[in-house]
């Protein structure tokens, strides 16, 4: 007699394989020898020109910094880094997350809440963009710490990684001998959460490493994809899944220059896959709709701005996808939505469009994914089931089912600093 099994059992036999690590050092040593020619980031230089960076050559940026954050001491010390979305934030947070403990602050805070967590956290160092530092610097009397380090990363930071190359390439090979114990707090963030009080969460990396596992289990990236990074990458949502995931998967990441630059970097990079919130959907939904009344012949055209594309023929209906696609970048097949619930009438229309829209719920103290639509399981109006790996209920719901979401999973934080 065949055995009955639930819906979850049924989706497992689904789920991509996945090849386990449980730290950051591991993880990128091992896309370093795996994907060591392909593209993980596209950065633009001064003049505007799109440059290629390697996995072969990333691996080594970060082995470089952390061979001179070695070298003037910072091992096992909390690291803070601060700044718009970079290559250099990238590489200074691995940098920092393996030979220390890294704090990643948020660059729109006011100074005197940074110098607040700096000293908290009791960095011993800071990375980031001059305005934040010289913003910083110019309180440094409120910095508990008088011997903590600046490096700028507009000033010195391919400085300290130059230093950092000569010394490692001499020698001195500290970096690549240290050993991670993947359940140690690692990863420093700074949360609000629902309370409105900030608090320090302690993460490990296995926390980060499990959750990216769980999230590639569900979620197909392809090698051939690009992040598109709008969000800031200080929140563990973006840094998580839109920089740590497509490291782990062989993918590319490219950054958003800023948010009025959205649509010109979108054609400049074509990126396939983007992080974003409700009200960014949204927009982008508004504006294709309005597109499209805009440019429709007189009898398609809808009034109130309402979505026409359900009754175009089918041909039009081709025409008008391609459009769209090629307006965002040519290459688009996934937005990933999180922070706030989507309008599931927006999501239906994206997936008219061929734009597939997968909305999740997460926390900081959940590494953060805790639940997600997938590749294998869809529903419009909910935020879908849990990641591969963890448990949630509500507990002592009312009469509405409203209650407290109580979550188990190795992606659950250490504690609360």
């Amino acid at each position: 007699m065949k055995k009955n099994i639930n819906v979850a059992e049924k989706l497992k036999k689904k789920y991509h394989k996945t090849e386990e690590v449980t730290n950051f050092k591991d993880m990128l040593y091992r896309s370093s020898y795996i994907y060591r020619s392909r593209t993980a980031f596209k950065v633009k230089d001064k003049d505007g020109n799109i440059k290629i960076i390697t996995y072969a050559q990333f691996k080594n940026d970060v082995v470089y910094v952390g061979t001179r954050l070695i070298e003037k001491g910072f091992l096992n010390k909390r690291i803070a880094v601060i700044g718009k979305n970079s290559y250099n934030w990238c590489v200074s947070y691995l940098a920092a997350s393996i030979v220390g403990i890294v704090v990643p602050l948020d660059k729109e805070l006011h100074t005197d809440d940074i110098i607040n967590f700096m000293n908290v956290s009791q960095t011993a160092c800071i990375l980031g963009d001059k305005k934040n530092l010289d913003d910083i610097s110019n309180n440094i009397e409120k910095v508990e710490n008088p011997d903590t380090e600046f490096i700028v990363f507009e000033k010195n930071f391919y400085k300290i990684l130059n230093e950092g190359k000569v010394t490692y390439l001499d020698g001195f090979t500290k970096f690549d001998d240290i050993k991670i114990d993947p359940d140690e707090l690692r990863i420093l963030l700074f949360t609000s959460g629902t309370t409105g009080n900030a608090k320090g969460v302690c993460l490990s990396q296995r926390n980060i490493c499990s959750n990216i596992l769980s999230i590639y289990g569900i979620v197909k990236v392809r090698r051939s994809d690009l992040f598109f990074s709008v969000l800031p990458l200080h929140h563990t949502y973006e840094c998580t899944i839109g920089f740590l995931l497509p490291i782990y998967s062989g993918a590319s990441i490219a950054h958003c220059e800023g948010l009025r630059h959205i649509a010109q970097n979108m054609k400049e990079f074509h990126p396939s896959v983007i992080l974003c919130v409700p009200l960014l959907l949204e927009n982008v939904h508004k504006n294709i709709v309005k597109n499209m009344n805009k440019t429709l012949p007189d009898k398609y055209k809808k009034k109130n701005n309402e979505n026409p594309y359900y009754d175009l023929p089918f041909i039009i209906k081709k025409i008008v996808r391609n459009k769209v696609k090629n307006t965002l970048g040519g290459r688009l097949r996934v937005f990933i939505v999180g922070a706030a619930a989507a309008n599931p009438d927006v999501i239906k229309d994206f997936r008219a469009l061929r734009l597939n829209t997968l909305q999740g719920y997460g926390l900081t103290e959940c590494s953060p994914l805790v639940a997600g639509n997938t590749d294998f399981f869809q529903k419009d109006d909910s935020c879908g089931l849990p990641i591969p790996n963890v448990e949630y209920k509500i507990e002592n719901p009312n009469n509405e089912g409203v209650g407290e979401i109580i979550v188990k999973g190795p992606n659950v934080m250490i504690r609360l600093l």
